[in-house]
């Protein structure tokens, strides 16, 4: 139940900043950041040590490019985008982030 609730604040907290800013254009250093820092950068981040997935999500080229597993961010489109379906996801072993 937790994890499916830190899910849910997840996905609510980036579409609450993409409304925030739906006439203006939304800025990842500005907006995203701190929302992907304090749930995905532990795996998803700078560190090579701790890298999960060869994604890095600290990095707009990785975040947004293709990978294996498809593209985890596609910008204007979530409905694509890996990382809402992760975060969504019923499965706990394809749920993000994991408990």
């Amino acid at each position: 139940m937790v994890t499916k609730l830190t899910s849910i604040v997840l996905v609510l907290s980036l579409l609450s900043v993409c409304n925030l800013y739906a006439g203006e254009s939304v800025d990842f250093n500005r907006d995203i950041r701190s929302i992907l820092s304090n749930n995905c950068f532990h795996c998803h981040g700078p560190d090579d040590e701790e890298l999960q997935g060869g994604l890095r999500l600290d990095v707009r080229e990785s975040a947004t490019g293709e990978s294996d597993s498809g593209t985890a961010i596609v910008p204007g489109n979530p409905d694509e985008s890996l990382l809402i379906e992760r975060i969504l996801a019923e499965d706990d072993d394809e749920r993000m982030p994991p408990a």
